[in-house]
């Protein structure tokens, strides 16, 4: 009886440690979704409502809740009223956002590496600027989006594959 009881429970964890693999994907890809919406803000203000980068931020930190409104929020108080270099500032605070999350390195890269791209350039430069981001995170969720489809049901049969093996195995 309790090898039984434990087999099944091998069985449902093994499905659910590849669940908890499916699920990380399904993060990344509502993250990247989030990250482009907020750029796409980002342009709005900077190219329609004439807003420097650090007034933009602070206007997206009124809208934003969780980790990047705190972000934005520390970025606009230590550019603009400490005066501190934006660059530094962005990335110490988005990489202090980003840390936790389910990131790739290219995708976290591409957030951290923002003020070079947009550098000093007048506003319309910026928004065309962003434009190329946008474009590269666009990429990177429609690959994503491809992958998950085929990766979730490959890691979910190697789960249930691994649960009843291990659950032969203990019996």
């Amino acid at each position: 009886m309790f090898r039984i009881a434990g087999s099944v429970m091998a069985i449902i964890g093994s499905i659910g440690f590849a669940w908890s693999l499916c699920r990380e994907t399904v993060k990344r890809l509502a993250l990247l979704k989030q990250l482009r919406s907020m750029l796409e803000n980002l342009q709005y203000y900077i190219a329609y409502q004439k807003a420097t980068i650090p007034e933009a931020l602070w206007r997206m930190a009124q809208k934003e809740k969780g980790a990047f409104q705190k972000a934005f929020e520390e970025v606009y108080e230590r550019s603009c009223d400490k005066g501190e270099n934006f660059p530094l500032v962005w990335r110490a605070c988005m990489g202090a956002a980003l840390e936790m999350e389910p990131l790739s390195r290219e995708e976290k890269k591409l957030i951290l590496d923002l003020p070079e791209s947009l550098g000093f350039m007048e506003e319309n430069a910026q928004a065309k600027a962003l434009d190329e981001l946008l474009r590269e995170i666009g990429l990177h969720i429609r690959e994503l989006e491809e992958e998950q489809k085929n990766k979730n049901k490959m890691i979910m049969s190697f789960g249930a594959a691994a649960g009843v093996l291990l659950s032969i195995l203990l019996l």
